[in-house]
């Protein structure tokens, strides 16, 4: 099984965004394609808007990336801002590898979903796996973005038989200490967040694809069975100078059913 998954997301001034899944499926000769979207408006949960087989993946161009989907109105641009960043998170010459590339670490995004226009900081990445899902050694996963005026960060915290964290400030690696879903630091800054709003949680089988029938049947229990939580929240980052930049998070934890 090899799998290409596309991240993209949106959030305005005040707090409503997007989420968009772009994604490729392959077993063999058999390529399966989906696409879903979620949009949010200030203080309540996402709304799946749409979930589908087929369209196309985004593509990065010159620092753009256009995404020409049916679940959007429109094509969504992501504008970068800051450079991207490539990395290797986990690498078994005998069983698979997980590649990962930041795109937008920040983005000026424009994007129409629900017949809801957005125009804000964005952000989009992309996944290539060919590990089986049931060899990945994660037991939980923290994933987060933050991005304010001049200013982004991204964090990935692996918890299980490998435990490992990456951190990202402007697109350069720090040392970062992740305390927890609400606060991570690295020298001369700190990053802390609101509660937020709960965007989604649950078991992604029932959450992310309860009408996709093709799907259930196609992706193994380690997928389906994964436990997810998805919050947007307000963020205050203060650098060295004490100087804070507000701005918004969006920031999940994924929980590995027993058997991994």
């Amino acid at each position: 099984m090899r799998v290409e998954k596309w991240y993209l997301d949106c959030v305005n001034s005040d707090g409503a965004g997007m989420i968009g899944y772009a994604a490729r499926l392959s077993w063999g000769p058999l390529a399966v394609r989906v696409a879903e979207t979620m949009f949010w408006r200030t203080g309540e949960p996402a709304i799946t808007q749409r979930t589908v087989l087929g369209g196309r993946l985004p593509v990065a161009t010159n620092g753009d990336i256009i995404w020409h989907s049916p679940v959007l109105g429109a094509p969504g641009r992501w504008r970068q801002l800051n450079r991207g960043i490539p990395a290797t998170l986990l690498h078994r010459e005998t069983a698979g590898w997980i590649e990962w590339t930041c795109l937008c670490p920040a983005a000026q995004a424009t994007v129409n979903v629900g017949g809801h226009l957005l125009e804000g900081l964005g952000y989009a990445e992309r996944i290539v796996l060919t590990l089986p899902p049931a060899r990945l050694p994660i037991r939980e996963l923290r994933w987060g973005r933050f991005i304010a005026g001049g200013h982004s960060c991204v964090w990935i915290r692996w918890q299980g038989r490998v435990e490992r964290n990456w951190c990202f400030h402007n697109g350069r690696p720090v040392e970062a200490l992740i305390r927890d879903r609400y606060e991570l630091s690295w020298t001369g800054h700190r990053l802390h967040l609101d509660f937020g709003t709960t965007l989604r949680s649950g078991r992604i089988g029932d959450t992310a694809l309860p009408d996709s029938r093709l799907l259930r049947r196609l992706l193994p229990a380690t997928v389906l069975d994964l436990e997810e939580t998805k919050w947007c929240s307000r963020g205050v980052l203060t650098d060295a100078d004490g100087k804070e930049h507000p701005g918004w998070a969006v920031h999940e934890v994924v929980i590995f059913p027993e058997n991994q």
